[in-house]
């Protein structure tokens, strides 16, 4: 069953005829004719089976929701006290004619309604084999319930976003997904200590996608943890983009640092082969982590003390 065009609101046409309970996978038959659009999500040009990758947020509302998840903004309750950093300059007198500038990040409140996090479903797509060996790029497998409506429908609207049709497979399931996953959702800079010129350009164009009022306090973090010298650094491709690992393998220790606004500074004590193959939704699991070290004036102390 193939669904074409750009977005559905039920299922009831276009599933009418699967029993409920059955198990289905939603994807995309021969990907050759979509090799600039799959090169674009960050698969490899030989769709090696197994290849699998978190879709960037910038082909529409639902890639952007997969990847990064979205706020319900309560307007119906009482505003909340809520922080923003700045860069806060002033001048400093230095002798009787001399001045020298100084700076320092600080915590400014506002006020704003009350928010709940919605977390990104985070489907990713994989490179696997169909039930008569031909290619596919496909979810993994799903059951056809009342409950998982929702969550059928965004793996069906995000194909469409992206391809523009999908297919719904059904049969034959143990034949998809018969080789082992390897995400492709981070790019390893080569290994040993980088002086923080080098690593900023090399992060550089992702902290350019930032609001700029933000970019200065994002270089601030980057290159305060970039000092302690870690092993090696990651930078996080397609769905992944806008956050940074930083390696310090000797010591078991691995920080992820993100450019978004409101998130936080997320520690972690895996190995990194494991930490590399989990889903961002793993990741961002808060009973997986070490420490979570929120973007707050008080930031700097407590990495200093982690990583000293």
């Amino acid at each position: 069953m193939i669904i074409v065009g750009k977005r559905i609101r039920t299922l009831d046409k276009h599933l009418a005829s699967i029993r409920k309970r059955t198990r289905v996978v939603i994807g995309l038959s021969d990907p050759s004719r979509f090799r600039n659009r799959l090169r674009r999500i960050g698969f490899s040009t030989n769709l090696t089976v197994g290849e699998t990758i978190l879709p960037p947020p910038e082909f529409g509302p639902v890639s952007e929701f997969n990847a990064e998840g979205t706020y319900e903004i309560h307007r119906d309750r009482r505003k909340e006290t809520c922080y923003r950093q700045v860069v806060w300059r002033w001048q400093e007198w230095r002798g009787r004619y001399d001045r020298v500038e100084r700076s320092k990040i600080v915590d400014v409140p506002y006020k704003r309604y009350p928010r709940t996090f919605i977390p990104p479903p985070g489907i990713e797509l994989t490179v696997a084999t169909g039930a008569t060996g031909d290619t596919i790029i496909a979810t993994p497998s799903i059951e056809f319930t009342t409950s998982k409506t929702r969550d059928l429908l965004h793996r069906i609207n995000l194909f469409l976003e992206i391809f523009g049709e999908c297919s719904i497979l059904t049969e034959r399931l143990q034949h998809i997904f018969r080789a082992a996953l390897r995400r492709l959702n981070w790019r390893i800079l080569p290994p040993g200590k980088m002086p923080w010129k080098r690593l900023e350009n090399q992060v550089n164009p992702i902290i350019d996608k930032a609001p700029e009022g933000n970019r200065e306090i994002i270089r601030y973090r980057l290159e305060t943890i970039n000092k302690h010298q870690p092993e090696f650094v990651a930078i996080g491709r397609a769905g992944f983009r806008g956050y940074i690992i930083f390696g310090f393998s000797a010591r078991n220790l691995y920080v992820l640092e993100s450019i978004y606004h409101g998130n936080a500074t997320y520690v972690f004590k895996n190995e990194w082969e494991r930490l590399s193959q989990m889903t961002k939704a793993e990741i961002l699991d808060q009973n997986l982590q070490e420490d979570r070290i929120i973007h707050r004036a008080s930031w700097y102390g407590k990495v200093e003390r982690l990583l000293r």
